[in-house]
């Protein structure tokens, strides 16, 4: 699994490209990589209405990245199950690291 295909660099930091499973019995973030769209795999228990899915998305990736949700913020898909997220202040290597822990 090559998740550092999902993952730019950004002169403000890094994007990463997600595929979101919006109303997942669980909550996973990372779940993980799909190899075809080059994106990270997201479960969220969260309908994708009135930007429910989108918080849930920031906020736990957040979490598992150890930084403030307002450093994250949805560039492109805010209505779409693909999604471009940029993460302020954080290398591409960083955020490989931090999600390849996740997933063990």
């Amino acid at each position: 699994m090559n998740i550092s295909e999902a993952v730019k660099p950004h002169p403000l930091g890094c994007t990463i490209s997600f595929e979101v499973v919006p109303e997942s019995s669980r909550l996973a973030v990372p779940s993980g990589y799909n190899l075809w769209r080059r994106s990270i795999e997201a479960h969220l228990t969260e309908e994708p209405s009135r930007g429910r899915a989108n918080r849930q998305l920031t906020g736990e990736l957040a979490r598992v990245l150890g930084i403030s949700e307002g450093e994250i913020f949805v560039l492109c898909g805010q209505k779409s199950a693909r999604k471009l997220l940029l993460v302020k202040g954080m290398a591409p290597e960083q955020v490989v690291l931090a999600m390849m822990q996740r997933l063990g």
